[in-house]
Formats: structure tokens, sequence, C-alpha cells
């Protein structure tokens, strides 16, 4: 309501009757007089309408006859109003007798009561009444449309004010946005804002050229001797920062990082062709004219494509914008073909609608910030990290944990584990009620995971019930959050808030992790990239870690049993004993001998005792706890590294593991049952040396077995 009061009074004057117009064009030296007595051809065509299109060249002069009616002059006469545009000199002659009366350029300096006029106005004779003829000459280098009216001095003097007033507010506004640019900038520098307050600058900038108004300012009053290259250079100088600008406020480099340096480029070289047209004296006003408006329109172009790939909601207002901007140039194009009516809203509302969206760039995102912490301050919640030490933290707890769990897991078991450590990793860094990981056709098995596992059932009917839906959204590319009711095993539940985070599984399959809070607690956009990392890496890590484990795992794995083979399992006890010193943690090792080994060897060779062996390895393998790294200690037996155990646990633990071992059922061809003795040894707080633990760890371990065997010495 504000802006229509603002642009209300501004629509022309409409012509009085018997008003016409006539155009011809001449070279430059034409006389009135040449015209008027036939001597310059062809004579002047009629223009059924108050304005008309031109093409103004060098060399060339456009004239218009102006035939009117003319009432008896008002207090303070006649004007004759033309709207502004590029001309070098536009000449106001009287006949009879064919004389010049009155005169304006667009690159006159204006200042006084009206800094920001919206027309030219060249007063008439007061003499002048009745049937009138006057002529207009018109002199540049620019394509445009002229739009002629007739005005009193009180109509004109309320045309200017309200013009003064439009202006006033659109150059406020620009300048307004770039000056906050700054606090913003300060506030976050990771922003872009910074790209905003130069759109808005450079914006401001072209208003000012193109609307003639930058010759009101002394300190560029001598740019009027470079003529209309000026305000179309600083026309194209304003399309490039407005790239740059939207690519910041889309989050391009999330949404498709493969478009940022394109879109930079495009920015850039915007500017660069801008600064050429400057700097370049040889420059023709109609060809920087044509790069402006042809760049603009790239600059349209590429702005709305990275605004449509941006997954956030509040994006659509920003779009609705700039599609705004384009309808206002098009209503201006429809007012110069004099299919409109020419008011300062049609042939200047362009200008508004760009300065609202180059604002709405800067306050979408600052608003929706200042937002999310105004919530987060209700929530008395406890200040949290920033976004990057989340993610840091994150990456390194999973990497490490993946590292660990991925050790002595079995190659089926790989590609889920990364899967359990996300979820686990997640309940520190992230406030939740649950989480779940769906993951459809992955690897062609379906997976669903939750935490806390008492949440499974609800999410197996919300997969029942939703399941389009989420698959839908694990389809985008940005994750979401969305209020979602459904109907769980006992009953409608009460809606929640879901955030869902899309895995980067192949078609056909699909895959999202979801993350439960209650309905009335939102999600910042850092929780959510937060979220977007952490899945990323989870599957990025899991897969690397399945391939390289299973690669390393085949080349110090031993063939016959399937654990580590003697000399990677020095390496790996070396590296825990200097961890364990390190930590003043306590560290056991278990050496395993198999009693009926030798017997088994002697009756049938080392196939019999392949075949005796490979059962004990798959129960111990599958029986040790996490983090804990199980080998060949020699032709008879295993040994298992166990970090964190002093000498008293890591008996009850290798008790647990013999009693296993002796219930085991073995191939009867290849013995009648398995049983194992087992030494256990615990390093010192200072020793270094692997090979003298694992020797004294055998020495205690052939003590067991040579005192009856299946039992335990430390």
């Amino acid at each position: 309501m504000v802006l229509f009061a603002v642009m209300g009074p501004a629509v022309h004057a409409a012509a009085p009757p018997g008003f016409e117009l006539a155009v011809m064009d001449t070279p430059v030296g034409t006389t009135l007089d040449d015209i008027l007595t036939g001597r310059a051809q062809p004579g002047f065509t009629p223009v059924l309408n108050p304005g008309f299109e031109f093409d103004a060249r060098e060399g060339q002069v456009i004239w218009v006859r102006v035939r009117i009616d003319l009432p008896p002059a008002p207090d303070g006469g006649w004007q004759l109003g033309i709207n502004r545009v590029p001309l070098d000199r536009i000449r106001l002659l009287v006949q009879p007798p064919g004389t010049q009366v009155a005169q304006a350029s667009f690159f006159a300096t204006r200042g006084g009561d009206s800094p920001w006029p919206e027309n030219f106005y060249l007063a008439l004779p007061n003499d002048l009444a009745g049937p009138s003829t006057f002529y207009l000459q018109l002199e540049g280098r620019v394509r445009g449309a002229l739009h002629v009216s007739l005005r009193d001095a009180s109509s004109a003097r309320s045309s200017e004010l309200a013009a003064r007033r439009f202006f006033r507010f659109l150059y406020g506004l620009l300048l307004g946005v770039a000056v906050l640019s700054l606090v913003r900038h300060i506030e976050e520098p990771r922003s872009g804002a910074l790209a905003v307050g130069g759109a808005a600058l450079s914006t401001w900038l072209a208003c000012l050229g193109v609307n003639g108004h930058l010759y009101s300012l002394p300190e560029v009053a001598l740019l009027s001797d470079l003529g209309a290259v000026v305000p179309q250079a600083l026309l194209l100088l304003g399309a490039g920062p407005l790239v740059l600008a939207t690519r910041y406020y889309s989050g391009l480099s999330k949404s498709a990082p493969r478009l940022v340096p394109w879109m930079r480029g495009l920015g850039w070289l915007l500017i660069a062709a801008a600064c050429y047209g400057l700097v370049v004296s040889s420059t023709s006003p109609l060809a920087l004219q044509m790069m402006a408006w042809v760049g603009y329109s790239l600059a349209g172009l590429a702005c709305l494509l990275m605004l449509l790939l941006d997954a956030r909601g509040y994006r659509w207002l920003a779009v609705l914008s700039l599609l705004a901007t384009a309808g206002a140039v098009l209503v201006r194009q429809l007012a110069h073909a004099q299919v409109l009516p020419a008011t300062l809203m049609s042939l200047y509302g362009w200008q508004l609608a760009l300065a609202t969206t180059i604002a709405l760039f800067l306050m979408l995102p600052w608003v929706r910030a200042r937002m999310q912490r105004w919530s987060q301050r209700r929530r008395a919640q406890v200040p949290q990290p920033s976004a990057e030490e989340k993610i840091a933290i994150a990456r390194e707890r999973l990497v490490q944990s993946l590292q660990a769990g991925l050790v002595n897991a079995a190659d089926g078991d790989l590609k889920w584990i990364a899967f359990r450590r996300l979820l686990d990793g997640l309940k520190p860094v992230l406030a939740q009620t649950s989480a779940a990981v769906v993951a459809m056709h992955y690897n062609g098995e379906d997976l669903l995971q939750v935490e806390p596992r008492e949440a499974e059932d609800r999410y197996r009917e919300l997969l029942s019930q939703r399941a389009t839906l989420l698959k839908n959204l694990s389809r985008l590319r940005a994750p979401q959050q969305v209020g979602i009711d459904f109907d769980g095993p006992e009953g409608p539940l009460d809606q929640v808030q879901l955030a869902v985070i899309p895995l980067p599984i192949p078609k056909p399959g699909w895959g999202a992790l979801l993350v439960e809070r209650r309905a009335d607690v939102t999600y910042t956009d850092a929780e959510l990239a937060l979220c977007a990392e952490f899945a990323a890496v989870a599957i990025v890590a899991g897969d690397e870690a399945s391939s390289t484990v299973s690669a390393r795992r085949s080349a110090d794995a031993d063939p016959a049993t399937g654990v580590l083979r003697t000399g990677p399992l020095l390496l790996n006890l070396a590296k825990l004993m200097d961890t364990a010193r390190q930590k003043q943690q306590p560290l056991s090792l278990l050496y395993f001998t198999v009693d009926q080994m030798p017997a088994v060897r002697e009756a049938g060779g080392e196939a019999s005792a392949s075949a005796g062996l490979r059962p004990v390895a798959e129960l111990l393998r599958d029986e040790v706890d996490y983090g804990d790294v199980l080998g060949r200690s020699g032709p008879d037996g295993f040994l298992l590294v166990s970090p964190g155990k002093a000498l008293l646990k890591a008996r009850d633990y290798a008790e647990k593991l013999r009693g296993a071992v002796s219930r085991l059922k073995v191939d009867p061809r290849v013995t009648v049952s398995l049983t194992v003795s087992v030494g256990i040894a615990q390093a010192g707080p200072d020793e270094r040396d692997a090979a003298a633990l694992v020797e004294r760890t055998a020495r205690i371990a052939q003590i067991a077995s040579k005192n009856g065997g299946n039992q335990i010495f430390s």
C-alpha cells in the first residue's frame, strides 16, 4: 500500500484534443527551413500515438513535429514533457519564427529541488495559443522510446514530486541493503553478504546511470563527456554482481557444485565486459546497450536456474520476486510499444522489483538465522558447537569407530557397521527422540537400523504407511524437515518433526537417515547440514573401509583359518602396546594352544590340522570383544590381543572362550572334541617389546598344556 501511494500520482496527463505527432530522420546539419521548404526528404511520417520508438545514430538527427490546438496558457505556462532517455541534445523550436526556445540534455547536471527528475520539461512560449506547431530536434546514439505529453506547471510539479519520492525510496532501499550487508558480514563472515552488498551497490549505480540521475552528483559530472556509454556500461555492470549474489543466496555449492565455476565465471565476465565498455573509448553506445540487455537476460536466466536448484522452501519468495522483475521489464516494453500507458510504474517498476529481489537475498537468510537463534534461546538450550566443529568431531569419531569395528567384522557385515556407527555417533551431538537408517535395495538387501531399538516397531509402521513420501523425499538433494503423523502398533500417534537426510544409494534403491523430534522443535540449517555430512561420511567411509579391509584381509589373512597371519598380528600388537602405554591403560595377550593338534596332524597331516583349526578360528572370531585382534600364534594355536583388560578380567574372558571351544561340535572324521589351553600375560606399564610379550605368553600356555590341557594359566 505504501508503494502504491508513492507511485499513484505518477500517471502522465492525457494528451489534449488535436495532439498530433510526426517523425522524420535527417542528416546532421539539416535545418528546419530545409524541412519546411521540402529540400529534406522524404518528409514527416505521422505517429498515431503520443509516443514512438526510435533508433538514434551518430550523424543523424530525429525531428518530431508536434501539432496541437493549444488552450490559453495557465499560470506558469505550458510545458512539453518527454521521458528521460540517453539523448545528447533535445531542442524545442517554434514555427513561426523557427527559433529555438528551450533545450535539454540527458547528461546535463541537475540539482536544486528536483535532483531526480522523471521527465524533461521544455517550456512553451506563453503567447502560444490555438492551433500551434512546434518541432523537437533529437540527437543521440541509442535506441529507445519517446513519450510526449503536455503539462501545466502545477501538473509537472506534482509529477516530479511523485518521481522524487519513488526514486528516493528506490535508491534508499539499495543503499540500505549495501550498508546492512556489511553488518551481516561482520555478524557472519561466511554468509555471502558482501556479494549481496556488491549487487545492491552496482544496481544503484546502474539505476542512476539509466535514469540520468548520475549527473546530479557533482563528483561524477565529468562523466557526462562520455555520453551514452556510461549509462549502458553501468547497466551492464549491474548484471554480474547479481549472478554472484544469487550464487551465495541459493547455496549453489551444495545443490549443484559443478555449476559454481560456470556461474562465477559468468558473473565476472559480465563485470569485465562493463569495465571494458567504460575504459575503451571506441565502444559504440548502441553495441554496449545491446550487450547490457543481453547480459541482463543471461544473468536473469542464470539466477532463476540457481534459485530453482535450491531445495530450501523459502526460495520461492525470491523466485517470485525475480519473475516479477522479468514481468516488469515486459511491461516496460509494452509501454514503449504504446500498448500500455507510460506511467512511472510501467517505465521504472522493473528497477523497484530488482531492488526488492536483492533485498530479499540479504534479509531472508538473515531473518531465518535470527529466528533460529531466538528459538534456541527460548528452549534454553546449552550453546552448541558450530556446524563446522560438529562436523569435524562427528567425522573423526565415525572414522575411528569404523576402523576399530571393521577390523574383526565378517565381510558380510561391513556395509551395515557404518550405519550402526552413524546412529551411535548421532546421539551425543544431536538432540533427538529416535533415529533410523532406511536403505532399500542397497547392495541387493533391505536394511532398517533403529536407535533406540524399542522404536523399531514404530518405524516399521511408518515405512508401511509413508514409504512413498519418504522415497520421494530421499530423491531430493538437500535435507528436509517435515511434520508427520501415522498409526503406530497400538493406534494413532502424535505428530512428530522428522528430518529426512537422503543417502546416496543408486536407483532403483533409495535410503534416508531419519531423525525424530517433538513436533514443536524444529531443526536448524546447521543441524541439517551436520546430519547430511555425517550420513555422507558414513556411506563413503563404510564403502571405502569395506574395500580396504577386504583387500587387507586377503593379503594379511591366514589361508587356512581366515584370521591374521603371525607377522601382521605382531605389527598390530606393537601399535596397541604403544597406545596402551601412552594412555596408561592395561593390555593383555591371550595365547591359545589347541590341545589335540599334534595328534590330529600326526594322524591326518596338514589338511586335517587345518580342518581342526578352522572351526576354532570361526568361533573365536564370533566371540571376541569389540576392538580385540585375533591371529595365528603358530601351527597349533592363536593369539588374541585384548586392549583395556587387566589380568583378572582377562582370565574371566579366557574362561568364557575356553568353555565355548570345549562345547564346539567338530567333524568326527577329524577328532572327537577340541579343547584349548590358554596362557595369559599382561604387558608391563613400560613394556615395548611385542616379541618378548608373545614369547612370555607362549611359555605360560605351554605350561597349561603340559599340565593336562583345557585350562588357563597366567
